[in-house]
């Protein structure tokens, strides 16, 4: 009995298989055939509808038109590649032209530097020109700031213009906004300058307007936001008003009269030790100086002034001691006649010639004193 079941499923499973095989057969041949007659197909539908205006069939139409972007990919490839190679062949000829460029480029900005400086430096010269004119009676020098201390302001700085150049201590220095402050120190071919603004200065002043006199120090150190300067001493605080023009007053023996200082600002009424004051702003821009005038002219010191002649007092008239009228006068020799002689101011010893005249009336002494 099993012998039997055994059998027949053997049986079923090769039957299985042969149909199975038979199926598989049934679809290559019908897919084979599809393929043929696909073919078959568009070989016949290309012929027939050939393109006659081009002569192009629309086979070769399509198989262009697949292969046109491959060539188009080829092409730019090969350009690119030989891009690259002549890019390289040419490398260093194209790195020398840069850098020629680039040094070129280089000097056209130290070129335009310069002419911008230039046209800065023309500015600030004629402007120092025009002020030379204003003080040619005072023998002004142009000289170059060629070092300064340390700090935002230009408190103490030096110049190169020296004692071989006619500059010394105590004279002027000016620009073309008014003034900057005096030599302090000389040297052969440089000198020290301190600066209206530095604490140590000082300097006597007027108010142009009021005329009132006073004596101005600088209140600047490194710490300070403006330039400002102050002004005491002076004799009636109450008439001044900010905007008034600030002069030297020529009276210290060390600035020339009548230099521009500056503008008041403000006034203080509520008096310090050294009573009130007026806050001054000075015309020169202390943060920027470049180029300034030194006055050769020195301003005479008291010092240096001729002494005034002591006058010479009027001589006191001294009287003549009123002569004894019996002195008798020696005889001449070669006469007999005793001659009586008053005599005359200043000549006691003088002998007269005598007079005959009987009404003539002798001086008395006091109408000679008078005379005399």
């Amino acid at each position: 009995m099993a012998n039997n079941k055994k059998k027949d499923r053997k049986r079923y499973t090769t039957r299985s298989a042969r149909n199975t095989q038979r199926r598989g057969q049934a679809v290559k041949r019908v897919l084979i055939t599809v393929i043929i007659l696909a073919i078959v197909g568009a070989t016949v539908f290309f012929l027939v509808l050939r393109d006659q205006s081009s002569q192009i069939s629309i086979a070769e139409n399509a198989i262009g038109s697949l292969l046109t972007p491959v060539q188009d990919a080829l092409s730019s490839a090969a350009h690119s590649v030989k891009g690259f190679f002549t890019s390289w062949r040419d490398y260093d000829k194209l790195q020398d032209e840069y850098d020629a460029l680039s040094r070129e480029n280089q000097q056209l900005s130290l070129e335009l530097d310069s002419a911008e400086e230039a046209v800065l430096e023309n500015e600030r010269l004629k402007a120092l020109l025009d002020a030379t004119s204003s003080y040619e009676s005072l023998d002004p020098i142009y000289a170059r700031v060629i070092a300064r201390d340390a700090g935002q302001w230009f408190s103490t700085f030096s110049i190169n213009r020296g004692t071989m150049h006619g500059v010394y201590t105590g004279m002027a220095v000016v620009n073309g906004d008014g003034l900057i402050g005096y030599v302090h120190q000389a040297g052969l071919n440089y000198a020290t300058v301190y600066s209206i603004i530095d604490p140590r200065s000082g300097l006597s002043c007027l108010v142009q307007r009021t005329r009132d006199n006073g004596i101005m120090r600088g209140g600047v150190t490194n710490e300070s936001d403006t330039a400002e300067c102050y002004i005491y001493y002076l004799p009636n605080v109450n008439n001044i008003v900010p905007g008034d023009l600030i002069v030297t007053s020529g009276t210290d023996s060390l600035y020339p009269k009548g230099l521009t200082v500056g503008t008041v600002t403000q006034v203080s009424l509520s008096a310090g030790s050294e009573g009130n004051y007026a806050v001054v702003s000075p015309a020169v821009d202390f943060l920027h100086i470049e180029e300034v005038l030194v006055l050769r002219e020195v301003v005479e010191k008291t010092s240096e002034l001729a002494a005034v002649p002591t006058p010479t007092p009027a001589p006191t008239a001294t009287p003549s001691p009123t002569p004894d009228s019996d002195a008798v006068l020696p005889v001449n020799p070669n006469t007999t006649e005793e001659i009586y002689v008053y005599p005359s101011a200043g000549q006691t010893n003088a002998t007269p010639a005598p007079d005959t005249d009987p009404g003539r009336i002798e001086p008395l002494p006091e109408d000679s004193w008078v005379t005399g």
